[in-house]
């Protein structure tokens, strides 16, 4: 872009079009004071470049009005002729170690669109669960997210639901094609998927196996030990705030990623991912109940449209949302219709807003 007969530096640019977003000028500002960013989580006003939520945000080619109008109002001043921006931050004495932006949430290539497929480095957090079963064999059956570094979260049914001569053996992380050792795309390779001892195990106590609506579905996983991230493994975030526990995602697309069946009714090799619209719960409860399945509050639905779904084999894994530049898990595949992807019947998910009190209760 020319400004005034000169090429102008893209900070310099934000600069320009982020105060004619506005139709007023920033004002000077303290780097590094507390401020509330616009959906209320507390942060800290820096640079603009020093938010990496915020910079992915920008940068992203398929920004929405939702978008822009949140980079807008993240604006919180101007130091040294640099935008400065309220970026959300962990907060301190906070009773669990549960990571905020930017520590989770992040990944280091830009979301996939008009596709199944993903990249290696996309959806870092997704995990798999493997099974021990008779005879000595293996099996990955169930999928998972890592919330920070030492657990995984999943479905309650992936624990209490499996045959009996099932066990849970290990958790994959760092995973894209199951056929290779080492993950190679374009020009980039990754280094091993690593796969980990399970410490302990935390099933929701009121989830009931034998309860036909898979009602607090969720589940933790501790691993043996803290594991180190990169750029194939890192943590999503939850939503933490009581203003994205509020959040409203009726009618927003929202994301599925695992190695489940296909449309073909074969599982895939290669991690997969698909797009589904929040559906209203009480529309999706009384089709449910037609049914003779009772869904609560503390579950969510999404997709009902043909051919694209969560399904077996996915079961565990995340269903998330981008909000300002990071990825929130906001639920738990739980089940779904007999034949995935079948129009007019949408998935059904543990709504993870409501247990996350659970969660942070249930880590150390």
């Amino acid at each position: 872009m020319v400004f005034n007969g000169a090429s102008l530096p893209r900070w310099s640019f934000l600069l320009v079009i982020l105060v004619w977003w506005t139709g007023q000028s920033v004002t000077a500002s303290e780097v590094g004071h507390a401020c509330k960013n616009p959906i209320g989580e507390s942060g800290k006003c820096i640079y603009f470049q020093d938010c990496q939520p915020l910079v992915n945000l920008y940068n992203d080619p398929f920004q929405t009005p939702e978008d822009t109008e949140f980079l807008t109002q993240s604006r919180c001043g101007v130091h040294r002729r640099k935008i400065l921006v309220c970026c959300a931050v962990s907060n301190l004495g906070q009773r669990s170690s549960l990571p905020e932006p930017p520590n989770c949430g992040i990944q280091m290539s830009d979301r996939v669109f008009g596709g199944h497929d993903t990249k290696i480095n996309e959806f870092p957090w997704t995990a798999l669960i493997q099974f021990q079963k008779p005879g000595g064999s293996f099996g990955f059956h169930c999928g998972g997210s890592l919330i920070n570094e030492r657990y995984v979260v999943t479905a309650a049914h992936c624990i209490k639901s499996i045959p009996r001569s099932w066990k849970v053996h290990r958790v994959r992380l760092g995973e894209w094609d199951l056929s290779m050792a080492n993950d190679c795309q374009d020009d980039f390779c990754s280094n091993a998927p690593i796969d980990l001892d399970v410490e302990k195990i935390v099933v929701h106590s009121n989830y009931d196996p034998y309860n036909g609506s898979f009602e607090n579905d969720i589940a933790l996983l501790r691993l043996t030990r803290p594991v180190d991230y990169s750029e194939t493994v890192r943590p999503i975030c939850l939503p933490l705030s009581a203003s994205l526990h509020n959040l409203n995602h009726v009618g927003q697309p929202s994301y599925t990623v695992g190695w489940g069946k296909t449309e073909t009714d074969t599982e895939n090799e290669v991690k997969l991912m698909v797009e589904l619209n929040i559906t209203n719960l009480q529309e999706c409860a009384r089709i449910y109940q037609e049914q003779g399945v009772t869904l609560k509050t503390t579950q969510m639905c999404a997709g009902g449209v043909r051919g694209k779904d969560s399904c077996s084999g996915d079961s565990g894994g995340p269903l998330m949302r981008q909000i300002a530049g990071a990825w929130y898990l906001i639920g738990v595949v739980s089940f779904g219709p007999n034949k995935c992807g079948t129009a007019g019947i949408p998935g059904v998910y543990t709504n993870v807003a409501e247990y996350v009190d659970w969660i942070q209760d249930n880590i150390y």
